[in-house]
């Protein structure tokens, strides 16, 4: 984004005022504001009665210290145009020699006669407007896929206070995977042609680059453009394919385009072909893409049989086209039995079973098992582990194990590629679940504590129990300790929670160091967990 940031530059306070019942004036911040065309001074300030003086001091861009200010300017009058309180901008435009970032120093006096000098900075810079930006046509289709981005940007220069055409500027188009840059003729207009090729809607945005310190206003922010997606359908060769296992199936057909009140050859289309057991099965198993006469051909090797959806996939003018099935039929299985999932206290899983690969063993690149995991034991299954079975018998078993850690709850399976002399297989879905435990308002106090006397540690345990965190009472808390300089946490203690979850428990202060309370010993079916860690000074 080449945009420049609007209103103020940095705010820096003043000194801190002698200690009284008066409260010395606050600066907040000094800038240009939405503006910085107008050349008006911006500034944000406070005090406890009412501010009597403004007066801010300018000072040019890369200046030293003690330079001479440039000018000064104290007629600041109440602005509520920026829809924030306590702000002020002056009424007379600056018209300074040089462009840049000037350093402000600004005095403030309240009705207690209260004062404060604050410094900020002021951008005195160029203020870039873009007019009248325009995408045509903003909807392309298949056969008007070209765009054309115009527009137009005027320069207001706070120098003169004149607005101009910004003739022979450099301009970036923000597009989608099309940025460019262009350059505006000497009205200030420019034009720039792109192919959409993305099926949702792009944002085109345009920002002026002036050689000079600038800002862009956006009257006109961007323009939306959208693709029109045309209807596709697909015409299946055939419904039904036979293979032996290991074979490839061959599943073809014709794909059309419905464009000008008619069904045409659609050229250059994917068309996904995925392979479907009815259970969750791998997903596209072929890509073909479509000849100059809408045919297509995708060869896959399926594990077992099953169902091949085609579909023309969605593209920046297509329509997904409706499935057509083809029936896959497939000789040869393997299997995954005996499939279990255990889940600890420190949430890490251990799944096991046994790989049946028939009177064959696999090579060793194929003699893997994934084991997945999904939220909900239907979608969004992922390899969380592979692992190697080894011992045991092809026929009869090959065992297998795995642990990794594991989100608190969950479904897991175990999953077998295969490969053309292999069928793939999946396990049965297993559910695992602890419930998960954390600790609250953990706090060390007195802080600071004198040495010798007591520091006390509190806090709330919770479990994650019916949708809601609810307390845990009667549970052993440990309380740790880690000098300042260690590495090392030291067991000060147990205590235990109260029916609120809430607990407690006194230490003799001797030392500077961070306290911390920690669940380690929960029920077989909870995790553990550790409140938050609070240092605490002994003096």
């Amino acid at each position: 984004m080449l945009a420049c940031a609007s209103v103020a530059a940095g705010l820096l306070l003043g000194p801190v005022p002698a200690a009284h019942a008066a409260v010395a004036p606050v600066l907040y911040g000094v800038g240009s504001g939405d503006h910085p065309g107008e050349g008006l001074v911006w500034v944000s300030a406070s005090s406890d009665t009412a501010l009597t003086s403004i007066t801010a001091h300018l000072y040019a861009p890369g200046s030293a210290a003690d330079a001479q200010e440039v000018t000064e300017v104290s007629d600041f009058t109440p602005d509520s145009s920026t829809g924030f309180a306590n702000t002020w901008r002056t009424t007379a435009p600056l018209r300074l020699a040089d462009l840049g970032t000037y350093r402000v120093k600004v005095d403030l006096t309240d009705a207690d006669g209260d004062t404060t000098t604050a410094e900020g900075t002021y951008q005195y810079e160029l203020e870039a407007n873009l007019t009248d930006l325009q995408a045509t046509p903003q909807n392309p289709d298949y056969e008007h896929q070209d765009v054309t981005v115009s527009g137009g940007f005027t320069v207001t220069d706070p120098r003169t206070g004149g607005t101009t055409p910004a003739a022979g500027t450099e301009v970036d188009l923000e597009i989608p995977n099309h940025d460019r840059t262009t350059t505006t003729g000497t009205d200030g207009r420019f034009t720039a042609v792109y192919t959409v090729d993305d099926p949702y809607s792009d944002t085109v945005n345009a920002w002026l680059r002036p050689a000079e310190p600038w800002y862009q206003s956006r009257a006109n922010e961007s323009v939306e453009v959208r693709a029109v997606q045309s209807q596709t359908r697909v015409t299946l060769d055939s419904t039904d394919v036979y293979v032996k296992a290991g074979q490839p199936a061959a599943v073809s057909g014709t794909a059309e385009v419905y464009v000008g009140g008619a069904w045409k050859p659609l050229a250059g289309a994917v068309v996904d072909e995925v392979w479907d057991d009815g259970d969750g099965g791998p997903g596209v198993a072929a890509r073909p893409v479509t000849g100059a006469d809408g045919r297509f051909t995708g060869s896959m090797t399926v594990p077992r049989t099953g169902r091949v959806d085609v579909q023309v996939r969605t593209g920046t003018y297509l329509k997904y086209s409706g499935y057509q099935t083809v029936n896959v039929y497939v000789a040869n299985k393997t299997s995954l039995t005996s499939f279990t999932a255990t889940l600890n206290k420190y949430s890490e899983l251990t799944a096991k079973g046994l790989l049946i690969t028939g009177r064959q063993l696999p090579s060793d690149a194929v003699n893997k098992v994934e084991l997945q995991y999904s939220a909900d034991g239907r979608t969004g299954w992922q390899t969380m582990k592979t692992v190697t079975p080894s011992g045991g018998e092809t026929d009869t078993g090959m065992p297998f194990k795995g642990t990794f850690d594991a989100p608190y709850k969950g479904y897991y399976r175990a999953h077998f590629k295969g490969n053309s002399n292999f069928q793939e297989s999946y396990s049965s879905v297993v559910h695992a679940q602890r419930t998960p435990t954390r600790i609250i308002d953990g706090n060390a106090s007195p802080e600071p504590v004198r040495k010798g006397r007591t520091i006390t540690y509190k806090g709330k345990l919770q479990h994650y129990t019916s949708g809601a965190w609810k307390a845990y009472g009667g549970q052993k808390v440990k309380i740790l300790f880690r000098p300042k300089g260690s590495s090392s946490w030291y067991d000060m203690g147990n205590t235990y929670t109260h029916s609120d979850g809430t607990f407690s428990k006194g230490f003799t202060a001797s030392k500077d160091g961070t306290w911390v309370a920690v669940l380690l010993y929960p029920a077989g079916t909870h995790l553990v967990s550790s409140g938050r860690e609070d240092y605490v000074d002994v003096t």
